[in-house]
């Protein structure tokens, strides 16, 4: 039993450490495509937004369906709510 609490909170701290580095990530290109004139590194810019934007749904389907299946975890509620909350700031 305690080896699969061990892993099982290694993925979902993994999920969190994902959905963490998506916001910054995000974050980072937004701020550059504010920045950026060129059209070719806007294009780039604007499919990595894409790209993580729907990165982020994947994780919230994942995260809900965890949720769904034992919602009186503490890891697993964290999960839920951090990848329910928006990617702009």
């Amino acid at each position: 039993m305690y080896k699969s609490l061990t892993i099982s909170d290694s993925l979902i701290g993994g999920l969190c450490r994902e959905i963490d580095y998506i916001r910054q990530r995000y974050k980072n290109v937004s701020i550059s495509l504010t920045i950026s004139k060129d059209k070719s590194l806007r294009k780039r810019l604007l499919d990595e937004i894409f790209n993580l934007q729907n990165r982020r749904e994947e994780l919230i389907k994942i995260s809900s369906s965890f949720y769904e299946y034992r919602e009186t975890s503490i890891s697993i509620c964290f999960l839920y709510e951090l990848c329910k909350r928006p990617l702009e700031i």
